[in-house]
């Protein structure tokens, strides 16, 4: 049936015959409809190429047409998240190499004098650059800042040629402790005039800013001196107990003065020790954080440390010999224009122990790189500590007692460095060196050590009592260390290369010494290292060479440290006496 009526269709068709230009204007128009058919598909992708038939992706078609539900947000195309570039001073710690764990390193941290499981500081510890450390001009605190770099503010003269005593100060002593002991560094600190107004300094040094000397003494005293005539500027503060380390003034430019103690007792009486808050208003005791700790690791509660102040999060960061490290938040209220200041402290605390430490006192101040704080104990245990958690990032075994600080610097390719030396007591049976180390600080890798061979004995130990001092611009491939008791020369000042460890010069100092050195720079850059020693010698040195400049007799063993402040420097000696002393130029300064 199909086929006859296909068959009778073409019979009609061939009976309706169409005139030719019908046909032929039929054919055109078809031709045309084609091919705007293929120029449409060409338009739209689906075009041919080379004859070749394109694959069509269903995932591709399905996701060309999205169906949002309603009242639902369209999820953005998915794109990369840009990785910030660290900052210099903001290097978190990276894959660590020397764990706590090896060393059998146990910690707590104590908020609100209760043990907690996870501590979490609130607002965060974040310390910054060196450079940002203090919106004061000068020295505030022992090495001047939180990586301890340096203890000298502005420039010498160029060419200086000599040493010249200005003045010099009386000071007294109580028992056996006179003058100005380890580690023995002063504040210098320029005030401006509305600060001085508030202050109870003599009313003939008011009227305009005022550079004061701030000193603490062996004698129990913290003196306040005149930078450039030695004149009390107010009446010393009476501890009533020698103190041996060096004061911190506020870095904010804030009227608030920290001081540690280090002796318990004068005049065979017991006196409390520990770490002291006073205001520079009026110099009346704020706060009191006592070492006798009931979480202290040590029956021995001394604060030969120079305690840190985070401007920004209003605490005041300190160790202590009874082995704890404090975050005190002071809570400051501070009314310059009514001329009062007040602080409402809140102590937090890590307390640790390890297999390492059977002596975990602190007598080093801590060292602040970001949020990471470092030490060693006593007994040589090296730790960075993250001051946000109080918990140990990484731990390490110098080998022996490190009384000298820590010195940090983050150098151009991003590795952050920490200098430490030690002292020879606890290994004297075994090695016959102090050491200069060299360490990863974000780490624990150690990059180089340096053996120098020192000599010990009972109550008089060898080795690295003075802070090593870091050289900048042209003298930064090099760090300075001063070690005691070396056999041949009494005392040795070494240059260091920072990047092999190598001995660059080095200079008998003819007796031992415990003071630190000071690099210090002219205005053109050059630069020159100024050190004390027990003899009484200050000496001024070309730090590119060794070549000694300038001897100055201050007639008392220098255990104190110099700070320096343009072209003055003052240090106290042993002999009872304070000296103010110009560093004076050549002809051509």
């Amino acid at each position: 049936m199909a086929k006859a009526k296909k068959r009778g269709r073409k019979k009609q068709a061939r009976r309706a015959k169409i005139p030719a230009g019908v046909l032929v204007f039929v054919a055109v128009v078809a031709a045309l409809a084609l091919l705007l058919a293929l120029l449409l598909r060409a338009l739209l992708g689906g075009g041919t190429d080379a004859g070749v038939t394109p694959a069509v992706s269903p995932t591709a078609a399905v996701d060309a047409v999205v169906t949002a539900t309603p009242g639902a947000a369209t999820a953005p195309a998915a794109t990369a998240t840009p990785v910030p570039t660290v900052g210099p001073g903001l290097r978190s710690a990276g894959d660590v190499v020397s764990p706590p764990s090896q060393f059998g390193l146990e910690s707590i941290a104590v908020q609100n004098g209760e043990r907690v499981d996870a501590y979490a500081r609130t607002p965060e510890i974040h310390m910054g650059l060196s450079g940002e450390y203090t919106d004061v001009e000068g020295v505030t605190t022992f090495r001047g800042n939180n990586y301890r770099d340096s203890a000298a503010y502005g420039n010498i003269p160029d060419d200086p040629e000599e040493l010249e005593i200005v003045w010099s100060v009386a000071v007294s002593q109580i028992d056996d402790w006179g003058g100005v002991g380890w580690t023995g560094q002063c504040a210098i600190v320029r005030w401006p005039e509305e600060v001085v107004r508030i202050m109870n300094v003599r009313e003939e040094k008011k009227g305009g800013p005022l550079t004061e000397v701030i000193y603490a003494t062996l004698d129990g005293r913290v003196y306040f001196l005149d930078l450039y005539d030695g004149q009390a500027t107010r009446p010393a503060t009476n501890i009533g107990a020698p103190i041996k380390g060096s004061v911190t003034v506020d870095p904010r430019g804030y009227p608030l003065l920290y001081v540690g103690q280090g002796i318990p007792e004068a005049n065979g009486h017991s006196v409390d020790i520990g770490t002291r808050i006073f205001s520079l208003i009026d110099q009346q005791l704020l706060f009191f954080l006592d070492g006798d700790d009931s979480f202290a690791q040590r029956s021995w509660y001394a604060f030969d440390a120079a305690p840190l102040v985070d401007g920004k999060t209003d605490t005041m960061l300190q160790v202590g010999e009874n082995a704890i490290l404090y975050l005190v938040k002071l809570n400051t209220d501070y009314d310059p224009e009514a001329g009062t200041i007040s602080i409402d402290p809140k102590v937090d605390r890590y307390v640790f122990r390890s297999r390492v430490s059977d002596q975990p006192g602190m007598e080093n101040s801590l060292a602040v790189y970001n949020d990471y704080g470092y030490f060693v104990d006593n007994s040589g245990l090296l730790q960075c500590v993250d001051l946000n958690t109080l918990t140990c990032v990484w731990a390490g075994d110098t080998g022996d007692d490190t009384d000298a600080t820590i010195v940090l610097e983050e150098e151009a390719d991003g590795t952050v460095a920490l200098y430490t030396a030690t002292e020879r007591e606890h290994s004297a049976s075994y090695d016959e060196n102090a050491y200069l180390r060299k360490i990863n600080a974000l780490t624990g890798e150690m990059l180089w050590k340096l053996p120098v061979k020192v000599y010990t004995s009972e109550g008089n130990e060898g080795g690295s009592f003075a802070t090593p001092a870091l050289g900048k611009g042209e003298l930064g491939d090099l760090i300075f260390a001063h070690m005691t008791r070396t056999p041949d020369d009494g005392a040795t000042l070494m240059a260091v290369d920072k990047e092999s460890g190598e001995v660059v010069w080095r200079v008998a100092m003819g007796s031992g010494g415990w003071s630190s050195p000071v690099c210090v720079y002219d205005a053109s850059g050059k630069g020159y290292v100024l050190v004390g020693s027990s003899s009484g010698a200050l000496r001024l040195y070309d730090g590119r060479t060794g070549r000694i400049i300038s001897i100055c007799d201050l007639e008392g063993n220098i255990e104190g440290s110099p700070a320096v402040f343009e072209d003055m420097l003052v240090v106290g000696t042993r002999g009872k006496r304070i000296f103010g002393v110009r560093i004076k130029g050549g002809e051509n300064s």
